[in-house]
């Protein structure tokens, strides 16, 4: 007989079930169903070929979960037949996965049209040769006796489905554990009881194609390795990577090594790797001529190989897994100017790989023979599933459930609520700050005064950087006085800052007092992406940084290169952050500030004056909403590279709003003349592209505003989801789609619930 620990954790609850007695007999509610989703009654026949199988082998989403106990609520009609929702999947006490779309069903479980489909195929036959004689003997059919309701229907029903051709069927919703509504709490610093997965899926294998690259004019024959590299390079040849010169430098250093000190190779500049590059190209275009019933078996092979790592089990439910798969072998790229760049990133191999799972868990197994993981542990205060380190920098890379999932939703929601919480503190926060900006002492003088930026200016704190080892990328902390400028306008006063921001995006700002009048300001800065104003209330403030600021970089001995802040560092900061409130950090002032800003903007809609108009118009709603997500984008620099395709895409808008004017002013010229119901018609039609041109016009000037900015950025990070939620609840029930993806209402499920439209940040 098999060992108890030998015996797979499903296998265990399945013989703990059959000894309790399985379930009640009132346990035909779906109220009682397991967790994952209510899908009717379990079919015996795939109950008994579930007992037959190897548990091991099985998705986790397919393996029994451990019960919750759970009070017995009231039962739903058995006749009603729900499909699995999001909403119901925290109530379940077992997870889960939706079913597959080739999965049989039972007879009684089947909607009604598909039960007509099934009976209408066995009568296929004889309905198309009966089809034309029906037609012919239909006045006939008037001395037959009525068939019912229900023999009608049941015609009806076969009729429509002899005709009607096929919808493609939807994908079903993601499932989303509700753990906001859990009633039982984990204790404090734990994230889960229990945890389950099949650890992560490995690229396959380089394969050699066996094509030359050229030197010099000749044929190079390559092995494997050096093969791979040069491939490596030929897949990035039309890439702007090519032409910097530290990509090209440290890509040579390593193809060179691998080709070894007796090579005829011995300079890039005579290589010739567009052999290839034909090849790839070509790959690329076998691909595209594949036929749609080819690429469908592609993605289900895909589809079969991802399955047991796409759904891990956690606590009592199924959750979604989010990037499972190792990072194949490759070039280098970082994020902006890295020094690496073009260093060959080396294969991960198992034993490069750390997993986590539950002691009571089975865990994963090595999917590559003859290795295995460098270790497995059971560390339940952290959210991670495994972990491997970069060859390249030596990070570590992590492995985490989905956007979407319960623990990133409690963090989201956990980091949201701490930015409120300082909504709380912040008036006596930034009084302390008031006093410390003239302390006499250079250190305590220091701190305030950058945290006074970081407050004002959303930067973020800015680690000290290894710019031999990653990108020279600036913070307030490490803030040059090569990167600062102060000066004055007609309004006073001005801080230039001028420094390469996070992945290298170049932060430019202009900080001055906010002018009186409002004309001047629109005309000054009010709609400049590089002009900030300081927030009222501290100009006398503003004008006490401009002093520090000019101690600081005109401080005797000090050089272009040197900090501004020379006795201060990242440690030092949040430290004094840490005094200040309980958990503060650069990130909390960042979020609570991006945050309060939107919910400001987007409350300016109560006492606007169009504001009965903007709320009848959805184009206009969306368009109020994106300028105050705009607002945010350009606190936090939020910024993008604003492609050559875009200069096209608005050449192509201005024709295509021309051509409505032209329409317009044809039907308003033809107007002369005509009879009562023609101009009827034309006013009426006048009326219709007029109203598209306004929201034509209005589309137009949205994609200019926003071309260099990412608003997106904002959402996912640092927005308060329930702002945008409430703010839709609360003005006509504007629909959230327009300005929040599906991805986004995946992920923020819990402020969509939570959300009312009192809501304020």
């Amino acid at each position: 007989s098999e060992s108890e620990d030998d015996v797979p954790l499903g296998k265990k609850i399945m013989k703990a079930e059959e000894e309790s007695g399985g379930k009640d007999a009132g346990g035909d509610s779906d109220d009682d169903a397991p967790l994952g989703g209510r899908k009717g009654k379990v079919k015996k026949e795939k109950a008994e070929k579930a007992e037959e199988e190897d548990e091991d082998d099985q998705p986790l989403g397919k393996r029994k979960i451990t019960p919750v106990k759970k009070e017995k609520t009231t039962p739903v009609k058995k006749e009603k037949v729900e499909k699995p929702s999001a909403k119901k999947a925290g109530k379940k006490k077992r997870a889960e996965t939706p079913p597959e779309e080739d999965e049989e069903e039972d007879e009684e479980d089947k909607p009604v049209l598909k039960k007509a489909k099934t009976a209408s195929a066995k009568k296929a036959t004889a309905k198309k040769s009966a089809a034309k004689k029906g037609a012919k003997e239909a006045p006939a059919a008037k001395g037959k006796k009525s068939k019912g309701k229900k023999g009608a229907d049941e015609d009806d029903a076969e009729g429509q489905l002899a005709v009607v051709k096929v919808k493609r069927e939807k994908k079903p919703d993601e499932i989303v554990y509700e753990w906001w509504k859990q009633e039982d709490p984990l204790p404090e610093g734990k994230k889960w009881r229990f945890l389950e997965h099949n650890g992560v899926i490995f690229p396959t294998p380089y394969e050699a194609h066996g094509v030359k690259m050229k030197y010099d004019g000749e044929d190079i024959t390559l092995d494997d390795r050096q093969e791979s590299i040069a491939t490596m390079y030929a897949a990035m040849a039309r890439t702007e990577y090519v032409s910097k010169k530290t990509f090209l430098n440290n890509f040579w250093r390593e193809f060179s090594e691998a080709l070894g000190k007796n090579t005829v190779v011995k300079d890039l500049k005579k290589c010739d790797f567009s052999p290839i590059q034909s090849y790839l190209d070509a790959e690329r275009e076998k691909k595209k001529l594949l036929t749609s019933e080819d690429k469908k078996k592609m993605k289900a092979q895909t589809d079969k190989i991802n399955e047991p790592y796409a759904t891990i089990v956690l606590d009592t439910h199924t959750e979604k897994n989010g990037n499972y798969r190792v990072e194949p072998a490759g070039l280098f790229r970082g994020r902006g100017e890295h020094p690496k760049m073009g260093n060959v990133k080396a294969v991960i191999e198992p034993e490069n790989i750390t997993m986590n799972c539950s002691s009571d868990a089975c865990p994963p197994r090595c999917p590559l023979p003859g290795h295995s993981w460098s270790s497995c542990v059971h560390k339940d205060e952290t959210t991670w599933l495994a972990f491997y380190k970069d060859t390249i920098n030596g990070e570590f890379k992590y492995i985490f459930l989905s956007a979407g999932s319960s623990l990133k939703g409690q963090s989201d929601r956990d980091k949201f609520e701490k930015a409120r919480e300082l909504k709380k503190c912040v008036k006596k926060i930034r009084e302390q700050v008031t006093t410390g900006l003239k302390s006499k002492d250079d250190e305590i003088m220091q701190k305030n005064t950058a945290v006074w930026i970081i407050d004002n200016l959303a930067i973020r704190a800015g680690n000290e950087k290894n710019t031999a080892e990653e990108a020279d990328t600036v913070g307030c902390c490490s803030l040059r006085i090569e990167h600062i400028t102060l000066d004055a306008d007609q309004d006073g006063k001005t801080i230039y800052f001028n420094f390469p921001g996070k992945d290298s995006i170049e932060y430019k700002n202009t900080l001055k007092i906010r002018p009186k009048d409002d004309k001047i300001r629109e005309s000054r800065g009010e709609e400049d992406a590089d002009v900030s104003f300081v927030r009222a209330g501290e100009e006398d403030n503003f004008l006490q940084i401009w002093k520090n600021m000019k101690a600081l970089v005109e401080r005797k001995s000090a050089k272009p290169e040197d900090d501004v802040f020379h006795d201060l560092d990242t440690g030092k900061l949040n430290a004094y952050l840490g005094s200040l409130m309980k958990g503060l950090s650069a990130k909390v002032f960042r979020t609570y500030n991006a945050s309060i800003t939107l919910d400001q903007e987007l409350n300016k809609l109560e006492e606007h004056p169009n504001r009965v108009n903007i709320m009848k118009n959805d184009a206009l709603m969306t368009k109020f909403y994106n300028d105050a997500n705009y607002q945010v984008a350009v606190l936090c620099n939020h910024s993008r590279t604003v492609g050559a395709a875009h200069g096209v895409s608005m050449e192509l808008l201005k024709t295509k709003g021309a051509d409505i004017e032209a329409e317009i002013a044809e039907l308003k010229k033809g107007l002369k003349g005509s009879n009562a119901d023609d101009k009827a018609k034309a006013k009426k039609k006048i009326a219709t592209l007029e109203e598209k041109l306004h929201k034509h016009e209005i589309g137009m000037g949205q994609k200019q505003k926003l071309s260099g900015v990412a608003l997106g950025t904002s959402k996912v990070n640092y927005l308060d989801p329930r702002i945008t939620v409430g703010w839709c609840k609360k003005y006509g029930d504007f629909t959230l789609s327009k300005v929040m993806n599906k991805s986004l209402t995946t992920k923020f499920k819990w402020a969509i619930e939570e959300a009312t439209e009192d809501f304020r940040f």
